[in-house]
């Protein structure tokens, strides 16, 4: 599988960059196929794959105080076609008391992905700051 990001695609077993016509991964040999949403799913968080993860093959990728900042890092992983889970809150209130969730093999990848948005946060931050 691979994730599309405009002109290139991004292997989701190694993380290299792949011309965006490529069915293989040029470094690992992966192939690149995305799957197609079904007509059925009308949105990305309806996909019961995206959902659940397996608690037996499972990392704890960040904690979050806030839900909605929780369910927008849930939402940028699912839309890279990575599974991922919120624990639920053991009492709310309580600092970093929600678990984000994903597979084991998808955890370099999704810390990445949240990090490089984290960063293009923060420079749209320091532009307006300006």
């Amino acid at each position: 599988m691979a994730e599309s990001t405009g002109s290139e695609r991004i292997c989701r077993a190694c993380g290299k960059k792949n011309d965006s016509t490529a069915t293989c991964c040029a470094k690992c040999g992966a192939r690149l196929d995305v799957p197609e949403r079904s007509a059925q799913t009308a949105f990305i968080d309806d996909d019961p794959a995206l959902r659940y993860i397996d608690p037996n093959n499972r990392a704890e990728l960040e904690r979050f105080e806030r839900l909605d900042e929780a369910e927008l890092a849930c939402g940028l992983l699912r839309s890279h076609g990575i599974p991922c889970e919120l624990s639920s809150m053991v009492l709310p209130g309580l600092p970093a008391d929600m678990i984000l969730w994903v597979h084991n093999e998808d955890a370099e990848l999704a810390w990445a992905l949240l990090a490089d948005a984290e960063r293009q946060g923060s420079r749209k931050d320091d532009d307006h700051a300006a």
